[in-house]
Order: structure tokens, then C-alpha cells, then sequence
């Protein structure tokens, strides 16, 4: 996954159940109102978001990438009531990097289409609630509820593997739920990512990674299925070793934060 991906994806481009993470279904019945997003042509949503990916460990130098976006969304007319369609500028350190790029959500947001070639949405946040990472509930939605989802599948911070969503909180009179979800794994993120650069006493080292389980928790406030703010923190073991490095227990730690704007961000 690029540099631009991984900022630009956390914008645009979080009773019981179980989900995978594939054409997940919608929310029913009363949570439909906190969780379902109906966005209006000319609409706009602006957010700013970060993530931060950092590898440290006994011996070697902490190794820390952040990268910041910004981000509005202009909603489109769509040709179908299940489908979102927007136009998004993204800015990073200021400067412009994508402008009116034309994007879709389909699939109840599981599915994030450009240009009409449409991929599974594996971005760990969005503008929106996406039912592969926040489940489908049923029914009212009340404090102390908890479901679980299954990730069938590595994705943007985390692997393949199962967490627990419990409701911290709803207010019914404004469409608002505060989610929390902790889940774990074991692997790396989406991509390939089994080669890892070190620097050890001002040398440079290039080492075979080994990802051990990861752990992941963070919560979302989310208003009529838009995200408002959404904080996640996955934490991960990872053995490095080489023949002239030798090995070394690290961890890496990713997180990522997305809140909503009040306004366009200027161009």
C-alpha cells in the first residue's frame, strides 16, 4: 500500500452476531436510524484525518511514518438509492494532491468504487458507518449491547480475525451512538510487509519481519451513519532478524484518527 494510500484511504479514499467481510448487510430496524447515511446531492462532509505507523524495539531506532489529510466530500446525484456517489479534494502538508476525484460507495459502503472499477473497502475509517468493520445490528441499539464481526480478511491497520463492537452509548433524540471495538488477529496489515528496514547503532539493517497476534481498540461517534469522530489503536509483536542483524523482539504500533469538519476545507 502507497504513502498516498494510507492517508488518503482514512478519508476517501471505526444480542450476538457474526459478519464476514464480504457484501455485509445492512442495519435493521430501529438501528437503521443511527447507523444508516443518507447524504443529499450538494451536501458536503470535510474531515481531518492521520495515521501514524511506528516500529520500535530493544537495540534499534524507533522508526515512526505520520501522514495527515485533509479531506471534503461533495455529494452527487446517484443513479441508485443503495449507492453514494461524491466527488472528493484531498490535501496533504498543505498541498493539494487530489481534486475532484469522482468516487462511489456501494454495497452498504463494503465496496468503494473509482472511475467504475469497484474494490472491497478495506479502509479502517470513512465518512461513513461501513458494516464490515461496525457489523449489522438489529433492532434498538442500547447501552452495554455487544455483537461481534468477523474480518475474513487483512486490511488497512490490522489482520484477518474477530472483535467484539459494544455500544458505550446512544441519544436517541439527535441519531447519535458511541462505538467501541476490540478485536485481535494474527499477521500483518494488507499488503505485503514480511521485509522491515532498521537502523541499529547508525547502520542500516534490512530484516525478515514475523507479525505476531495483534491487538486492536478504539470507538466511533456516529450520527445517522456519519462518522463524527473515530479513534483506532492496533498494536502488534514483530520478531526481526537477519543474518548479520541477528534478532530482535519489536512491536509495532499503528493508529489512526478521523473527525468531521464543520465546514469545506478551501481549496
Amino acid at each position: 500500500m502507497s504513502a498516498l494510500k494510507l492517508s488518503v484511504a482514512a478519508i476517501v479514499a471505526s444480542g450476538l452476531l457474526s459478519v464476514s467481510t464480504c457484501c455485509a448487510a445492512p442495519p435493521r430496524g430501529a438501528a437503521r436510524a443511527f447507523l444508516e447515511p443518507k447524504p443529499l446531492p450538494g451536501q458536503t462532509l470535510s474531515f481531518i484525518t492521520y495515521r501514524v505507523i511506528s516500529i520500535y524495539g530493544p537495540g534499534i531506532e524507533d522508526s515512526v511514518v505520520s501522514i495527515p489529510a485533509t479531506g471534503t466530500y461533495t455529494f452527487e446525484p446517484s443513479v441508485s438509492a443503495d449507492i453514494i456517489h461524491w466527488k472528493a479534494d484531498v490535501r496533504m502538508d498543505g498541498k493539494r494532491v487530489i481534486k475532484d476525484l469522482d468516487g462511489e460507495y456501494r454495497d452498504q459502503g463494503t465496496s468503494i468504487c473509482y472511475s467504475g472499477k469497484c474494490s472491497f473497502n478495506s479502509n479502517a475509517s470513512g465518512p461513513f458507518y461501513n458494516p464490515t468493520f461496525w457489523g449489522t445490528p438489529d433492532g434498538k441499539l442500547k447501552a452495554g449491547q455487544t455483537w461481534n464481526v468477523t474480518l475474513a480478511k487483512p486490511w488497512e491497520l490490522g489482520p484477518a480475525g474477530s472483535q467484539t463492537v459494544t455500544v458505550l452509548s446512544v441519544d436517541k433524540a439527535n441519531g447519535i451512538v458511541v462505538l467501541k471495538r476490540e478485536g485481535e488477529g494474527v499477521g500483518s496489515y494488507e499488503g505485503s510487509h514480511d521485509i522491515a528496514t532498521v537502523r541499529k547503532n547508525g547502520k542500516v539493517y534490512t530484516t525478515k519481519a514475523t507479525f505476531g497476534k495483534a491487538h486492536w481498540i478504539g470507538q466511533a461517534v456516529i450520527q445517522h451513519g456519519v462518522i463524527v469522530s473515530d479513534e483506532l489503536l492496533c498494536t502488534t509483536p514483530v520478531e526481526l532478524s537477519s543474518p548479520d542483524f541477528g534478532t530482535s523482539q519489536a512491536e509495532e504500533r499503528q493508529y489512526m484518527s478521523l473527525l468531521e469538519h464543520p465546514a469545506p476545507i478551501g481549496s
